[in-house]
Parts: structure tokens; sequence; C-alpha cells
């Protein structure tokens, strides 16, 4: 039976109590350890965790996160005034809401496995990596202010043409990103049965033609002939 939806103040209030309970456990086990070598140890409560103080903020649904779903985000996460890294996935939002903006401190942000159509509300200077597979996204506009990204992990969406890969030129320190099973990773390695390799190493290239500050490539270093390959094509183009 699926669990109800939850709003984002919601979420992160259970995940608190999730965290003060681990952090309760912790504390009761170092006291054990510290039994069974002969010392004395006082057991001491800690305190109750506080959202504006937490830097990892993990409000996935399901599975470890053991929360419901939230369907909406809101300004409620403004509250996370010190969070690095805000773990989204795996919920049912259907829309980058408001509230991200005010995280100054936002270097890693998950929203994979949603149902995100639009890359929107991103005006996060200091990101780093943006996880967001597993949605409904056919556009890569709405980038362009995230000028610290270095890792974009985006399989599994609907990215259909090459003109919106062109538009991550723009996000110049982009090194790692992760584009297969969109439909224009079908249309270069076809859809059905094993890639081959001639095909594969064509989707690379492709990538690289555009993208020429890649390192690493749906989880693959990008090997020195693939970008010299990649620099010849490219040549060839402008000629």
């Amino acid at each position: 039976m699926a669990l109800p939806p939850i709003t984002v103040k919601e979420a992160i209030e259970n995940w608190l109590d999730i965290q003060w309970e681990k952090n309760k456990q912790a504390a009761k086990e170092k006291v054990e350890r510290a039994a069974e070598r002969g010392q004395t140890l006082t057991y001491e409560e800690p305190p109750r965790p506080v959202a504006a103080e937490e830097t990892d903020v993990r409000l996935f649904a399901g599975g470890n996160g053991k929360l419901p779903p939230i369907h909406k985000m809101d300004k409620e996460l403004q509250t996370l005034k010190k969070c690095q890294i805000l773990r989204l996935s795996t919920n049912c939002i259907e829309k980058i809401g408001p509230g991200l903006n005010a995280l100054p401190h936002l270097e890693v942000l998950s929203l994979g496995r949603n149902k995100i159509k639009k890359l929107e509300n991103l005006d996060l200077p200091n990101l780093r990596e943006l996880w967001i597979s597993y949605n409904m996204i056919d556009k890569l506009s709405g980038l362009d202010k995230l000028r610290s990204l270095q890792v974009l992990y985006m399989s599994n969406n609907l990215i259909g043409k090459w003109t919106e890969v062109d538009k991550l030129s723009n996000n110049t320190q982009l090194t790692d990103i992760l584009l297969i099973n969109n439909p224009i990773w079908y249309e270069t390695v076809g859809s059905e049965g094993k890639v081959e390799a001639n095909e594969r190493r064509e989707w690379r290239i492709q990538l690289l033609i555009r993208l020429p500050g890649l390192t690493k490539l749906d989880g693959e270093p990008i090997e020195p002939e693939e970008r010299e390959d990649a620099e010849k094509r490219k040549l060839e183009l402008m000629r």
C-alpha cells in the first residue's frame, strides 16, 4: 500500500526524528563498547538535530529513507541553511520549486526518480553536482546559472536533440556527465539489443565534440584516443 504524500516540513521533521534515533543508538553502543573494555562511560542522550545545522539532508522516500513521498517542493527548504548535500530522490515531485536559491552552501542536489518535466529555479552558483536521472525532462534549458556545475547525471530522461546538448557548453566546469537511455542515445546506438562498439564510440565522440572538457562520460573515463578523434572531427566540421 502506497504511503500518502507529505509536505517538505513534515519530511524534514520525520527525517530529524530518524537521525535523532540513530544518534541515540550510536551513543548507547559507544557506552556498551566502553563497558566491554572495562571502562565506565555514562550515557548522555544527544540533543535532537536542528534542520538549520544539518549539512547532509536525506528526504528520499522509501527504502533506507523510510519516509512517505513528497509531492511538492516549497519554501520550507529554506530552513536548511547549512545544507551542502540535499537528497530528494525517489519522491513524486513534479516541479523544482522555490527554496533552493536560499541555500548558499548547497553543492550536491539529488532529484532522481521523480516526475520532473522542466529544469527551473536553479540559480545555484555553488552547486557542483546535479543528479536528476529517471525523470521526464526533454530540454536542457535552465542550467546556465550553475556556474560551478561539474557533474550532471541525467540518464533515463527525454532528451532527444543535439541542440539541447549544445546548451551545456555554457557550463564550462562540467567534466562528468551521464546521458544514456535518453531518446538521443537510442538514436545514436540503436534501440534494441547489445550496443555495438562502433555505435558506442560514435556516441562518445559526438558528446566530446560538443563538450570537450569532459573527463568522464557515462561512468567511464575519456580515453586519449577518443579526445583526439573528437578534435579531428570537429576540425573537419569547421572546414
